[in-house]
């Protein structure tokens, strides 16, 4: 081996080469915040859009549905479940409607609009029940699910 690959560094090569260390681990920092900054930025605007899509379909009575209620509908006296069981958005609230039926064994899936109102369950020969359904927090929130168990009343 040559002689000089022994020798030792001298003070300005050290100091150069930790320098040079912690400026890497600087930009590589001030690159993970930047990405981070940036993701938060993406994510505010694409959930600010998706709040004002939602405001303005509503205020242009072109509502899209994106909540989804989904439950059962049973006997309140037996407990079966109840076949065809019509489930409609109260038509004393504002439009759209939106309409659903339940299945042969009472399961349902109402897509409606995420903001608080009022959905009727109701069937032949039973009493109809009125639910309160979505978020308060629908422009944050603008789609989601919630489940909605409930038993009618034979007349």
């Amino acid at each position: 081996m040559p002689p000089h690959e022994f020798r030792p560094a001298t003070f300005d090569q050290e100091e150069s080469a930790d320098l040079r260390r912690q400026y890497v681990r600087h930009a590589l920092r001030l690159a993970i915040a930047f990405a981070v900054l940036f993701a938060a930025v993406y994510l505010a605007f694409r959930w600010s859009g998706a709040a004002v899509r939602f405001g303005a379909s509503r205020v242009g009575d072109r509502g899209v549905a994106t909540w989804h209620v989904i439950g059962a509908v049973r006997n309140a006296a037996t407990h079966q479940p109840i076949p065809w069981v019509s489930i409609d958005d109260d038509p004393s609230g504002r439009p759209p409607f939106f309409h659903a039926d339940a299945d042969h064994w009472g399961e349902f899936d109402l897509v409606t609009l995420a903001e608080p109102h009022r959905i009727r369950i109701s069937a032949t020969g039973y009493r109809t029940v009125t639910v309160n359904v979505g978020r308060v927090w629908f422009l944050w929130l603008p789609s989601g699910k919630e489940r909605y168990d409930t038993e009618l009343v034979p007349e």
